[in-house]
C-alpha cells in the first residue's frame, strides 16, 4: 500500500500471511498451494473489511452526519453478508467436495466447527446494524467496536487456521488438480449468484474494494479472476449504485489502496 498519514486496513486485525503457500511472482504455486494462496486473498479481503469498519466506526458516530451513519451501517452490513456467503459456499460445496475427493469424510469439519465459534458474535453484529438501518437504534461506534472485539479474534484465528488445513491437501495431489477443481466450483457458484442484480451491487463489490492489488508486489493483481469487460461494467454500472457505501473502503474500484475518510 501507499504511505498514508492515517491508519489503514492492514490492521489492527493482522492479515493472513501468504508466505507459507509459496506462491510468488517468480515461481507461481500450483495445486493445493495455489488454492491456499487464493483462499488467503479472500480471507484478507474479509480482514481488511472489518478493519475498515473498526477503524472508522467511532469517528463516524462522533463526526458523521445522519447520512454518513446510515451509509456506514450499510457498508458494515455488506461485509457480514460477504462473510456469510463465503462460509455458505465452503460448507455446502467446497468442504464436502474435499471430503469426497480425498475419501476422508469430515476432513474439513474442524473448519466448520470454527465457523460456529464466532457465529453468535457475528449475528449480534448483524442484528445491531439492522436496528440502526431501521432507525430503531442510534448508531454508536463504541458499541459496534465492542461487538467486533467479541468475535473478531476468533474469526481471525479461523481465517489463518483454514489456510493450514488447505495446505494439507498437498498429500492428495494425485487425486485431482486442486486449483482447477476449486476454480470450477467457485466459478459455478459465483456465476449463478451474479445473475442476481443485488449480489452484483451489494456483495461482490467487497472482493474489489478490499483486495489490494499492490500487496506482495502485485503478485495477485489479477484477482478476482473476472473478464476485464465485465470488471469494467461492474465498476461503473453496478458499484456506483451504492458508491456512498463504498467510500468507507480501503481500496478504490480498481483495487488500489486509498485513505479511509473517517480514520
Amino acid at each position: 500500500m501507499g504511505s498514508y498519514s492515517k491508519a489503514w486496513v492492514d490492521g489492527p486485525f493482522e492479515l493472513v500471511s501468504p508466505e507459507k503457500t509459496g506462491d510468488k511472482k517468480e515461481k507461481r504455486a500450483t495445486g493445493a498451494r495455489r488454492l491456499a494462496a487464493e483462499m488467503t486473498l479472500v480471507h484478507n479481503c474479509i480482514i481488511r473489511g472489518i478493519n475498515a469498519v473498526y477503524l472508522q466506526c467511532v469517528n463516524v458516530s462522533k463526526r458523521g452526519t445522519a447520512e454518513d451513519k446510515l451509509d456506514f451501517a450499510n457498508f458494515a452490513s455488506q461485509w457480514a453478508e460477504f462473510v456469510n456467503e463465503h462460509h455458505t459456499i465452503e460448507e455446502t460445496s467446497i468442504f464436502p467436495g474435499i471430503g469426497e475427493i480425498t475419501s476422508v469424510p469430515g476432513l474439513m469439519d474442524g473448519n466448520v466447527d470454527e465457523h460456529k465459534a464466532f457465529h453468535d458474535g457475528l449475528e449480534q453484529y448483524v442484528e445491531y446494524l439492522e436496528k440502526v438501518k431501521k432507525n430503531e437504534e442510534t448508531f454508536d461506534g463504541e458499541k459496534l467496536k465492542s461487538i467486533i472485539d467479541g468475535f473478531m479474534p476468533t474469526l481471525r484465528t479461523h481465517l489463518a487456521n483454514e489456510i493450514d488445513t488447505l495446505l494439507l491437501l498437498t498429500e492428495y495431489e494425485d487425486k485431482v488438480d486442486w486449483m482447477e477443481w476449486f476454480d470450477k466450483q467457485v466459478g459455478e457458484k459465483i456465476g449463478a449468484m451474479m445473475k442476481n442484480a443485488e449480489y452484483r451491487t451489494n456483495i461482490f463489490p467487497i472482493a474489489i474494494i478490499f483486495h489490494d492489488k499492490t500487496y506482495y508486489d502485485g503478485v495477485w493483481a489479477n484477482f478476482p479472476p473476472i473478464p476485464w469487460l465485465f470488471a469494467l461494467a461492474l465498476r461503473w454500472l453496478y458499484m456506483n449504485k451504492h458508491k456512498n457505501w463504498w467510500r468507507f473502503a480501503g481500496c478504490d474500484y480498481t483495487s488500489h489502496p486509498k485513505e479511509l475518510p473517517f480514520a
